[in-house]
């Protein structure tokens, strides 16, 4: 296939670059392309570069704010509370991107808490997803598959009870 890029074999310390220009641009692109943690941003550069250089590019990318780990801490928490995840699985997602427990707890409280109304985001989810995908399952009398199924989701057992009840009143 003429579009295909296989993988490309790890560069040995030795034939990675040292030009912090070269290292800049290629944060440029990839910023260009989404949102990354510092983290995420400096384990991309250092394939390419020399450790020294990425971590200098990363520190002032992170200076000129073009990379700010809080915010990237809270778009990704809408994102995975959009995506019907409970607060654990989001909590486990943000550490894996490598993101401080005190950004992730931030981030996590402000996605994370009660709207206006005082409606629970992660129960709100918890019931979509027993709405949509474990209906059936529920009308079938096999609640203890739908606990499970949530459970391994990562909701908490209080969330999973009213979930299902609120789904069965209506």
């Amino acid at each position: 296939m003429a579009f295909y890029r296989g993988a490309r074999r790890p560069l040995d310390e030795a034939e990675k670059s040292t030009d912090a220009a070269k290292a800049r641009a290629r944060a440029m692109e990839l910023l260009a392309g989404q949102e990354l943690s510092s983290g995420g941003l400096y384990e991309r550069l250092n394939r390419r570069f020399a450790g020294q250089t990425a971590a200098a590019v990363v520190a002032e990318m992170v200076e000129r704010e073009y990379v700010n780990d809080a915010r990237y801490a809270e778009t990704r928490a809408h994102g995975l509370l959009a995506a019907k995840k409970s607060r654990r699985a989001a909590a486990q997602n943000l550490r894996q991107k490598g993101l401080s427990a005190p950004q992730i707890e931030q981030a996590l409280d402000r996605v994370y808490a009660a709207d206006e109304t005082g409606e629970d985001p992660e129960l709100e989810a918890a019931a979509a997803l027993v709405a949509s995908r474990y209906r059936k399952k529920l009308e079938a009398g096999r609640r203890d598959l739908v606990v499970a199924a949530l459970m391994r989701r990562g909701f908490a057992y209080p969330v999973i009870r009213d979930a299902i009840q609120r789904v069965e009143q209506e």
